[in-house]
């Protein structure tokens, strides 16, 4: 089954009417090869088995429909007037955007190739575990006294039982099925997941003229955090002091998202040469517009790809994987999900 990263209805958006064929297309921008014009927003950003989980054949069907349902259909009811200075910003209307927003970072292809990362992190810190005697018997100490709470017959946790579990914890992390496994996991926590720094941001509008349009990448919900010096720093998350967020939603309409957070410098406005480049850099292989630009093209070429989620952005690699992986046993932590935070 092939499924969407980003829906129709928004690449619809950025589509030009063509003649001949009397439908819409896209002029798409890839890294090292020229403008294409014939590619077709419901099949722009179709994948074969984005969605699908191993151990669920229904399940991709299953979360395309939700994500349908829950985030697109709301949002399509207003894409079309967003830009207009009257739009009301009613509560519910932010409530559906936040989902939206939230929804097409964690369904896009940059962030399902994070997934690998995730997994490779995760066996790096079971095995520092399984090679750290003080933390073994640390563990062991904790099951011990859980057995003993719940009423069994005291008897003293094996260390070597708890390196058991880890050598085989380890084992279901390198299945090669792992990953996606994970990235599934994901999409299915964000979707009851709310946002609650950009649901309670501010929310503005920035517009463009249709001579320097807005592209809209294969990651089109982009952060970034300004210097005080104006340089850009991708890839930042929705917590982060001064953090900004970005989403073209047509070629001279941009939705620009202050989260709630603390802001030690003032918001600039931005500029579109800027937001196109965030939107190459995010992307995993394309952007798309409604014109073919030699210029716009030469702007994104040198930044298609720079922005890697996991790697280069969205990282959780700062966060000590065998502490981590020890607290959640002790019951001292909840698992960190890599999102926009």
């Amino acid at each position: 089954m092939k499924s969407h990263t980003v829906p129709k209805k928004l690449l619809e958006q950025f589509a030009f009417d063509e003649p001949r064929t009397r439908s819409k297309r896209l002029w798409r921008y890839q890294k090292g090869l020229p403008p294409y014009g014939k590619a077709a927003p419901i099949s722009a950003t179709r994948w074969d088995g984005h969605f699908a989980d191993p151990a669920d054949p229904d399940k991709e069907a299953q979360l395309e429909k939700q994500l349908e349902q829950r985030f697109e259909h709301p949002v399509n009811q207003l894409i079309d007037v967003i830009g207009y200075r009257t739009f009301p910003w009613r509560p519910r209307d932010i409530r559906a955007l936040t989902g939206y927003f939230t929804m097409l970072f964690t369904r896009s292809r940059a962030r399902r190739s994070a997934s690998k990362g995730e997994a490779d992190l995760a066996i790096g810190a079971l095995r520092s575990v399984l090679s750290d005697d003080q933390a073994l018997s640390e563990i062991v100490a904790k099951f011990t006294l859980d057995a003993i709470n719940a009423g069994l017959d005291y008897s003293m946790v094996a260390k070597e039982q708890v390196a058991e579990e880890i050598e085989n914890a380890i084992t279901r992390h390198s299945d090669p099925d792992e990953a996606q496994r994970r990235y599934i996991h994901a999409v299915e926590t964000m979707m009851n997941f709310a946002e609650e720094n950009l649901l309670n941001g501010e929310w503005r509008v920035f517009h463009s003229e249709p001579d320097t349009p807005f592209v809209i990448g294969d990651a089109p919900a982009v952060t970034w955090e300004r210097t005080e010096q104006g340089e850009l720093i991708f890839g930042q998350g929705l917590a982060r002091p001064n953090v900004e967020a970005f989403l073209p939603v047509s070629p001279t309409t941009c939705l620009h998202l202050l989260p709630q957070v603390a802001r030690t410098r003032q918001v600039r406005r931005p500029r579109t040469v800027e937001i196109n480049r965030a939107q190459a850099a995010f992307a995993t292989e394309h952007c798309f517009a409604n014109v073919c630009s030699k210029e716009l093209d030469e702007m994104l070429q040198p930044w298609f790809g720079t922005m890697r989620v996991g790697i280069d952005g969205f990282s959780i690699a700062h966060i000590d994987q065998k502490k981590l992986f020890v607290d959640l046993l002790m019951g001292r932590a909840q698992p960190p999900a890599l999102a926009m935070r």
